[in-house]
């Protein structure tokens, strides 16, 4: 650590001997509102945020939680590696800040301590009532020196580079909404960031995976990007012989191959991963125009504000592309790479899947049922066409889904009859 503090200014090196802790009592809504703010702003005016890095815990256990977030820190090494870049190099840690949330009737004692062992968290310090009213958030900020990375049978601790954490710890929540409404309706507000990156807690990014995600937002049409997924890496072909995994294995690859560059061709891809995926700041937020518009306002909305999209990630990618006044594109960038764990029991895919086919049945019929909202964007009219086109194969898609099994019920049916006729 003292080889690290050398390198940084007396001003900021309090950042790496103290911990900021704050006890919201407001509504993620109204954080700034009510004067509510972050450490970041405290610092040289010139720090600004350019990624903003959302994870969420569930039941996730610190281990999982631990391989993606050293992940996270040696992809902000290799940003501060890249000295000719104009956008980063040595002081490019400054540009990125990592947010945890999760709520602290789900998260263990483990995973606390190890945020504790990061020094972004620490025993008896929150409160549960300040003047009189309820804490509804724990907000604790620091910059780590050093990042931990735990296994199943040992620690290893290593001083990569600095990397600013946010962790909030909510006393109550709903799930990934308020999760969601904390990051972009609260902390977005403050930082205001140029690229969000939701990240899932078990995912493990590629040493240049966050690099090459948001060298895609350098074209400023792009409001959101998404990554390549694969579930095994090196050795690990041998989980392939676990039938369940390797139909799963096998479903990521057709997305890779075909699905998600056929839909980038298009510029619009109907459902960016929630493994893996950035969205541009300023697409989700208003703008002046679209306020100057007083007919049928109920797509001119703050995007932001229907953040059961965001926490389902559905919708928001058709909210996007048909903004009024608007020409937001998404993109699919297979150089950026992430390996994913997948469930490796019939019960857990099961369950999965469930969710998943929700969320897809439910973004494809609010694209289909609003399919004339393209009309009102600013796309050019090929755009314009196209998207129709891609609107119209994701409609015969949802219809195949529904009645695929009784398709294949018919046809397994008639062949039985067929092959048990009597031939003359």
């Amino acid at each position: 650590m003292p080889s690290l503090l050398t390198n940084i200014s007396h001003e900021s090196s309090k950042e790496f001997t103290h911990m900021s802790y704050t006890a919201c009592t407001s509504k993620p809504d109204t954080f700034k509102q009510e004067n509510f703010s972050l450490r970041q702003t405290k610092y040289e005016s010139t720090r600004m945020t350019e990624l903003f890095i959302l994870m969420t815990i569930d039941d996730e256990s610190e281990i999982l939680l631990s391989n993606t977030l050293h992940r996270i820190i040696e992809n902000i090494a290799y940003l501060c590696s890249l000295n000719e870049s104009p956008e980063w190099g040595k002081d490019g840690w400054k540009k990125v800040v990592i947010c945890i949330i999760s709520d602290r009737n789900k998260i263990s004692k483990r995973t606390l301590s190890y945020l504790k062992t990061l020094g972004v968290y620490q025993d008896d310090i929150a409160k549960s009532k300040v003047n009189n009213k309820d804490v509804r958030a724990h907000i604790y900020e620091y910059t780590t020196p050093i990042s931990v990375k735990c296994s199943k049978d040992s620690v290893d601790k290593k001083a990569i580079i600095p990397a600013q954490i946010l962790f909030c710890l909510q006393e109550k929540s709903k799930g990934k909404v308020d999760s969601h409404r904390w990051f972009f309706n609260a902390f977005c507000q403050i930082l205001d960031p140029r690229i969000c990156i939701l990240i899932k807690v078990g995912v493990k990014p590629d040493d240049k995976s966050i690099y090459n995600l948001w060298r895609t937002f350098k074209n400023e049409q792009v409001a959101g990007s998404c990554g390549k997924l694969y579930t095994v890496k090196d050795r690990r072909w041998i989980k392939l012989l676990n039938p369940i995994v390797g139909a799963q294995n096998f479903e990521h690859e057709i997305s890779n191959i075909l699905n998600k560059p056929f839909e980038s061709l298009f510029g619009y891809i109907s459902s960016l991963p929630e493994y893996f995926s950035a969205y541009r700041y300023s697409a989700l937020r208003d703008s002046a125009d679209s306020t100057n518009n007083t007919e049928d306002t109920s797509n001119n909305i703050n995007i932001l504000a229907t953040n059961d999209y965001l926490a389902k990630n559905n919708a928001i990618c058709f909210e996007l592309i048909s903004k009024r006044n608007f020409s937001w594109l998404l993109h699919y960038e297979s150089s950026s790479q992430v390996e994913i764990d997948v469930p490796e029991n019939l019960f857990e895919m099961i369950q999965q899947h469930i969710c998943n086919l929700n969320d897809y049945f439910y973004a494809n019929f609010y694209t289909i049922s609003h399919f004339y909202y393209i009309w009102r964007s600013k796309h050019s009219t090929l755009r314009k066409i196209s998207l129709q086109i891609e609107i119209i194969y994701q409609a015969f898609h949802l219809i195949l889904s529904w009645l695929a099994l009784g398709i294949f019920c018919s046809i397994v049916y008639i062949l039985g009859i067929v092959t048990n006729q009597d031939w003359p």
